[in-house]
């Protein structure tokens, strides 16, 4: 019985819904009528002008379609023709300026004004009511604006929605809100960090083209706040300028505005932590060429340590940028950093070489010496090598002074006995020459 009681009820609600269908407008009909709910004034409770603007807006609501586009109208001319919406732009700050991800992030205010003749009524005298404050959820035809060059963003909600419509007596609307967009910027860091960028900013309609929609910009255009260029950390605002421009796709031709935001890099912070401590590094790297080549220990892991650390700080810059096809600055002068620095480590290499070469031709020099002297003197004056070695071989001018003080003390022994200077004798062997060739070898 239960259930024969349900079905007749859903097939009497079937039959309902096709023999007399709800129409979309009655249903946005009855919500105005709850938005708008009229209420009889009382001078003890209601601002009469607040209450005769709520009112208006319910009468211009009560037939008003927001879906529809309003009538647009051509400049000094009486035939019909698009939507002419004037823009303004202010902007409040410009941050986070990324080359890696090439976007930065813009806040600003963003006005559209249009003609809407639906919305037009008589100003009230009695109110001195000029223009209108439409509520939240009191909907009209806005342009379905959006930004080309957009990567994300968010409308700020606290802690109400940051935005508001006016509408003059005229019908005119008014429509501002606030917002803050990543935005895509392309990048040419071919000079940085020297650089000068373009970014752009881009709207248009996403549905409507250029015979329903026509943007232009207000007389004021686009201003910028004061504290916005302090705001970012390695740019200044070089300027700030507004275009026009057309969106072709393939669903259309597009009335679109453009704002041209040219950022220049400072470069005072890159001189105190990349140049000035570079170039230091690199005038470290050369105090090894005053260092005895000798000093081994000293003079290669001075080398050594300022290259890592080049290499460690080209790592560090390029860990922020994108890796891009083209050479920058920064990578010039860098690789002529870290080239300086490894050329002091071919310098040592060839200096070390020509060293060791320059102590076997000395070493040559003094063998070839000694056995020149081994066949002129014969035993007389050679020291006896067997008898006291001479140590620290790799000491050219210690083992000179120890081969002169043996030959000097050999040779007092061998004038010892002789009395008269002017009349000794040579023993046999002694002659001229190997007295000129002792005096050569001593110099």
């Amino acid at each position: 019985m239960f259930i024969l009681i349900i079905k007749q009820f859903l097939i009497i609600f079937i039959l309902s819904i096709l023999l007399f269908p709800p129409s979309f407008y009655s249903i946005v009909t009855r919500k105005r009528k709850l938005i708008c709910k009229r209420t009889p004034f009382n001078r003890k409770t209601t601002n009469y002008k607040a209450w005769r603007e709520q009112m208006t807006i319910c009468e211009l609501l009560e037939n008003y379609d927001p879906a529809v586009r309003p009538l647009g109208q051509i400049p000094n001319a009486e035939r019909r023709g698009p939507v002419i919406v004037t823009t303004s732009l202010f902007v409040n700050s410009i941050s986070a300026v990324s080359e890696r991800n090439m976007e930065y992030v813009v806040q600003f205010r963003f006005q559209q004004q249009w003609l809407d003749e639906r919305l037009a009524f008589k100003m009230s005298e009695a109110a001195d009511l000029q223009q209108i404050n439409l509520a939240r959820d009191q909907p009209i035809w806005i342009p379905d604006s959006f930004f080309q060059n957009e990567r994300s963003g968010h409308y700020h909600m606290l802690d109400q929605e940051n935005r508001f419509v006016q509408v003059d007596v005229d019908g005119r609307v008014t429509y501002n809100r606030r917002l803050t967009l990543t935005l895509a910027c392309n990048m040419n860091l071919l000079r940085y960090p020297m650089d000068v960028q373009l970014c752009l900013i881009d709207f248009a309609s996403y549905a409507y083209t250029k015979n329903d929609i026509i943007y232009q910009w207000d007389n004021v255009g686009i201003e910028i706040s004061d504290t916005a260029n302090g705001a970012l950390p390695n740019f200044e605002i070089a300027s700030l300028d507004n275009d026009t421009c057309d969106s072709d796709t393939n669903t259309g031709s597009y009335s679109c505005l453009r704002v041209r935001l040219t950022l220049r890099r400072v470069f005072s912070f890159f001189l105190l932590q990349l140049y000035i401590p570079s170039a230091m590094l690199v005038g470290v790297s050369w105090v090894s060429y005053w260092i005895d080549w000798k000093s081994t220990a000293a003079r290669v892991p001075l080398a050594i340590v300022t290259l890592l650390t080049m290499i460690t700080q080209s790592h560090a810059i390029n860990s922020n940028l994108p890796p891009v096809s083209y050479a920058k600055s920064i990578d010039i002068w860098i690789g002529g950093c870290v080239v300086f620095i490894f050329a002091s480590l071919i310098e040592y290499a060839i200096v070390n070489y020509m060293g060791i070469l320059e102590e076997h031709k000395q070493m040559r020099k003094i063998t070839m010496n000694r056995t020149r002297l081994s066949n002129v003197l014969g035993d007389q004056v050679i020291p006896n090598f067997d008898e006291q070695p001479i140590k620290n071989l790799n000491f050219p001018n210690e083992k000179r002074s120890l081969l002169r003080k043996q030959r000097k003390m050999q040779v007092d022994l061998r004038f010892e006995d002789q009395e008269d200077e002017q009349t000794m004798e040579l023993k046999p062997g002694w002659t001229m020459q190997a007295e000129l060739a002792i005096a050569i070898y001593l110099l």
